[in-house]
């Protein structure tokens, strides 16, 4: 949970849904991040301007939105989670895709790093198969992954500085 580090799960939404895009070729822009969450093209302005503040992603008036280094890193570590977690509610609680999905997006926002890699861990004992990212988004940096579930945090946004 990165609470702690100033962020909040909208915060990571917002990162996550620019990671998305970004991975699928499709330039992030205030409309289609609106229509994908589901809200006002005026309040996702509003959180791109505060994620611009703390650095972690650009946004050019009425132009494209892109995520920083940081920001992407972050992002990434959503992804993992929810990519993890959804495995898990399929794979280990026998949920189907549609109710797994919707269970990770609502937990990957509280769970740390380090209960994610001991779920990530059950559930590659209970079903001798590794972590498989989904296709379209697949971490850039591995190796940071494992350096957060070692740590216990999430290694970007522990190197955060956020105010405000």
């Amino acid at each position: 949970m990165h609470k702690r580090d100033g962020l909040s799960a909208t915060h990571e939404m917002y990162l996550k849904i620019v990671y998305q895009l970004e991975q699928s070729g499709d330039p992030a822009r205030v409309g289609q991040m609106a229509k994908g969450l589901g809200v006002h093209p005026s309040t996702v302005s509003a959180v791109v301007r505060t994620l611009d503040r703390m650095g972690l992603l650009t946004h050019d008036r009425y132009g494209v939105v892109r995520l920083t280094e940081v920001g992407s890193r972050l992002a990434e570590c959503v992804v993992r989670r929810f990519d993890v977690l959804r495995r898990f509610f399929m794979e280990a609680l026998g949920m189907s895709e549609e109710e797994a999905e919707v269970e990770a997006c609502e937990t990957e926002h509280v769970l740390n790093a380090a209960t994610i890699g001991r779920i990530d861990r059950l559930v590659t004992d209970l079903t001798g198969l590794k972590y498989r990212p989904a296709p379209v988004f697949v971490p850039q940096d591995a190796e940071m992954c494992r350096e957060c579930i070692t740590a216990g945090e999430c290694a970007a946004a522990a190197a955060l500085n956020v105010d405000n």
